[in-house]
């Protein structure tokens, strides 16, 4: 968990200031930032955010929250409401004989009313409530601060009270069984835009915003003082995927007894869940489309393959199919040869960064070389201070880094010293031919579980071909460097469901929780050991 911050609250004209302690870190994006401030504060009109600027020593927009830390001093702008313009229609009574019959798109709309846009008695329309499609398309990953949501104006009501008591006088507050399954019920609606299956860690952070949010709410008996609406919140989201499964939600309904493979009798077996943070795990498929009208979608994709210069097309058509495919992977595990050649589309670098976007909201390859960038020189600094056998063993690796000046060759040995400094074996995962040995590669391919291959002539020169290896399939080659091919890789593996090898499972753990930064709250020993050198 990120360590606590101060930030100070400029608000308007900058006669009201104040301070907010955030206790999990600044969030990762400034929406989240501003519904804790205006969740926090209670501010009911819209506003934007400024942040001061060390530089120019003036405030500025604040477009990222890296452009923020400890002690940071923020400043809230209220929006000033204009007046909608042409944002309305006026509605007029016509006649049964001027009824017209408008088709658009196979879709027949009888209207009652003819439109016209005027200023004189106008008519607002309200919004219509969004499909369950369009509402779960806004899941993201799990927030750095979670805000508690609005409940019912009458449990406000009474909260506010309450906690009007607890300041006066310290007394808690124990809620009926009606309250308390309304604040459970806005909980776990709350928490199911995240997840459907949460973790111990979020039901305990959820359980403490409540806490903090209504100090009357806190549990004298427990040691934490929120121990039982965790447990609650667990009972609820269960409650809550049981509902969900019996009206037919894919990511609950791949759980059910009748969906279990054969010898897997029990509900608990085999549970397919996000385990890697992934946000839309097995997501609904598009309003209006079928799996028998995404099968057709993934035939005419097949074609389009053939085409040339069709790339935006076929990104389409992997976006359409996205859903469809996801169940296949989730569902029915198949093969990856036989996955290959029903979409073959998927194994190109383009979508493998695309379809680790759609699974994760988060950007692969640009993050990764980012991240690890921006952290190689202090793991060169911790690689160097290894002893023994392994230091020896990383200090040949970061040699090689030496014979020439290629980022690409850098960003290699600082993967492969991390392996090897976490006690895993880089040779039985990267592996590497003379141009003069191809059949030798071809033959350990056939044999390889999971890797990476290259062939070049020397350790420090570009090489000839590198390649992804999956179930004895080369699913990826001629990529540019081996670190391409791990990205690749890694991607791959949350694009198929795959479990990291057992070989390299700590590596990649630290690729996805430290630099990847996806559900890095519980960590290996050793991967917590690592964190704190990175980080002192």
């Amino acid at each position: 968990m990120a360590d606590p911050v101060v930030l100070w609250i400029i608000f308007g004209d900058g006669s009201d200031a104040r301070k907010l302690n955030l206790v999990s870190g600044i969030p990762e994006t400034v929406a989240e930032l501003h519904h804790f401030v205006k969740t926090c504060y209670q501010l009911h009109a819209d506003f934007r955010m400024q942040y001061m600027d060390p530089d120019f020593k003036d405030f500025i927009n604040l477009t990222s929250t890296s452009e923020i830390q400890n002690k940071s001093t923020l400043k809230v702008i209220y929006m000033t409401l204009t007046p909608p313009v042409d944002s309305y229609i006026t509605l007029y009574p016509v006649e049964p004989s001027d009824v017209a019959i408008i088709s658009s798109n196979d879709q027949t709309v009888s209207p009652s009313s003819v439109a016209s846009s005027s200023s004189a008695d106008t008519l607002y329309t309200s919004t219509p409530h969004s499909s369950p499609e369009i509402l779960l398309s806004g899941l993201s990953s799990w927030p750095k601060v979670f805000v508690v949501p609005k409940f019912s104006y009458e449990a406000e009501f009474e909260l506010q009270q309450k906690n009007n008591e607890f300041e006066t006088n310290g007394t808690n507050f124990n809620p009926g069984p009606k309250l308390k399954g309304i604040i459970l019920d806005g909980l776990a609606q709350e928490m199911m835009k995240y997840t459907k299956y949460p973790k111990d860690y979020q039901c305990e952070e959820v359980a403490a915003a409540l806490t903090r949010t209504h100090p009357c709410l806190g549990q004298l008996g427990s040691k934490t003082g929120f121990w039982g609406w965790k447990q609650s919140l667990k009972y609820k989201m269960q409650n809550y995927r049981t509902k969900l499964g019996r009206l037919g939600h894919p990511e609950i309904r791949v759980n059910s007894l009748k969906h279990k493979l054969e010898g897997q009798g029990k509900a608990a077996a085999n549970i397919k869940k996000p385990r890697k943070a992934e946000v839309y795990y097995i997501p609904l498929h598009p309003k209006g489309e079928t799996a028998e009208s995404l099968e057709k979608e993934r035939i005419a994709l097949l074609s389009e393959l053939k085409k040339r210069d069709n790339e935006v097309v076929i990104t389409a058509k992997m976006e359409k199919t996205f859903s469809h495919r996801r169940r296949e992977v989730v569902e029915q595990r198949p093969m990856i040869g036989d996955f290959k050649n029903r979409w073959p589309a998927l194994f190109e670098p383009s979508e493998v960064n695309a379809e680790f976007m759609r699974i994760t909201t988060k950007p692969l390859q640009t993050k990764f070389l980012s991240q690890l960038d921006h952290f190689s020189d202090k793991l060169m600094e911790i690689f160097t201070c290894k002893g023994g056998v392994k230091g020896q063993k990383i200090k040949r690796i970061l040699a090689m880094k030496d014979l020439c000046d290629d980022i690409n060759v850098r960003r290699e040995c600082i993967l492969r010293s991390l392996v090897v400094y976490l006690n895993e074996d880089p040779d039985v995962f990267f592996k590497e031919y003379l141009p003069t040995a191809v059949e030798d590669a071809e033959r350990d391919i056939t044999t390889t579980v999971m890797g990476i291959y290259s062939i070049r002539r020397d350790g420090h020169e570009e090489p000839e071909d590198v390649g992804v290896v999956v179930e004895g399939i080369k699913v990826l080659n001629n990529l540019s460097s081996v670190t391409t091919a791990f990205i690749m890789l890694f991607g791959l593996i949350y694009a198929l469901d795959l479990a990291f090898p057992d070989n390299l499972k700590y590596t990649f753990e630290f690729l996805q929780k430290i630099i990847m930064n996806l559900d890095g709250h519980k960590l290996n020993l050793k991967i917590q050991q690592l964190k704190i050198k990175l980080f002192s």
